[in-house]
Order: C-alpha cells, then structure tokens, then sequence
C-alpha cells in the first residue's frame, strides 16, 4: 500500500522536509503537554471558548508551526535571486515563515487600529479564542498537506488547490463565528465588518507586497 502513495526518491534529498515535520510536531506534542485544557476542547467551541489557559501562547505556538509548514510548501517556488543568501532549503523555509510572521504582525496591529477608528467594540478574548481554534485545524491540514506533497505522486497543484481551498474555508468559519457571536451590536454591521476584514487582510498584504517591491 505504501507504495502506491509514496514515491521511490532518495530520502538524504527531503531530509529538510522531514526535520520540518518533526519539528512543528514536537512543538505541538509540547503544546498538548503545557495546554492540555485547549486540546481536549478542540472538538467544540462551545466548551474551547470556556477554556483559561493562555491564550496568547498557545495561539503563538500554532501561528509558528503555521508560518513554518507554509513556508516549507512555498519554498520550492522561489525566485532564485537570493539563493547566496538563502542557500538551503530549510533557509528558505525559515526566510518564507519570517515573511509570514510579519505579515500576521502587521495584520494584528492595522485591525486593532481599523476597530479603535471604525469605533467597533470586539471582545478580544473571544477573538483570540476562536481564532486559536480554527488556527489549529489549519495547522493539522497544512502537516497532511506537506507529507502529501513531498512524500507522494499527487499531483502538485491539485494538493495546492486543495490546500488553499480548505485554508480559505477555514478563514470564512472563522469571521462567520466571530461576526455572528459578537456581543456588540454595533460589531454586527455589515458596514464596518467589512471595514475590518479589509483592513484585517486586505491592507497586510499590500503593506507585504509594497515592501517585497522595494528590494
């Protein structure tokens, strides 16, 4: 069976891969240890939302393993300009998750600033809880999707496809739970969430694409 999914390649040549994938599950093994309470509710919010651990850790936790397993799928599609910098694939995986990290930085900073100008009052806890949760499962998908992308015959751009696909269905739950859960009414129209969702993702990307033009 393991012959029809996986490739007959030398392993030495995805080493790199199979450090990454062992890294990113040592740190959530690691997570399951220190944040025991949020693992057991990850199979429902109701009772994820009612978790007290700390959020902000175990949410930096899954963002890390996030930038890095994006960026081991989006290494091998780099322009080769760099490459006397960047000269190893696990470099260029690492240079990729930096890029992430700061995007999601920058994304963090303009939507707290679009929600103090839009006037829109969020509950932040119930924010960061449910972005933690869905993080979560995008980071289970993007380590299936590694393994299937490196180790197996499927064709690349169908796990691509895939991938993105899932990832943005992943994106839509999430804003549709946390906009139709928002106790304010004032965070329910559809007027200034439209507003915050720009500036949430929208505005990231054009700050990271501007700043990607000027080198």
């Amino acid at each position: 069976m393991l012959s029809v999914f996986f490739l007959e390649r030398p392993v030495e040549d995805l080493d790199w891969v199979i450090y990454i994938l062992l890294l990113t599950m040592t740190i959530i093994v690691v997570g399951r240890i220190l944040f025991s309470n949020n693992y057991e509710s990850l199979r429902n919010m109701e009772n994820f939302q009612e978790v007290n651990d700390n959020q902000a850790l175990f949410g930096v936790i899954f963002q890390f393993c996030f930038a890095v397993l994006a960026g081991a799928i989006m290494m091998g599609y780099l322009v080769s300009d760099y490459d006397y910098i960047f000269y190893t694939p696990v470099l260029k995986t690492l240079a990729i998750a930096v890029l992430i990290l700061v995007f999601y930085g920058a994304r963090s900073v303009l939507g707290t600033v679009a929600a103090y100008a839009f006037g829109i009052s969020h509950d932040r806890n119930f924010n960061l809880k449910t972005l933690n949760f869905f993080r979560a499962y995008s980071v289970f998908v993007l380590w299936g999707a590694v393994l299937l992308f490196y180790f197996t015959e499927v064709h690349k751009p169908l796990i691509l496809g895939v991938l993105v696909a899932v990832l943005v269905m992943i994106r839509v739950l999430t804003y549709r739970y946390i906009f139709k859960n928002q106790p304010e009414k004032q965070s329910k129209i559809w007027y200034y969430n439209i507003l915050y969702l720009c500036a949430l993702e929208i505005l990231p990307l054009l700050v990271l694409f501007k700043f990607l033009n000027m080198w």
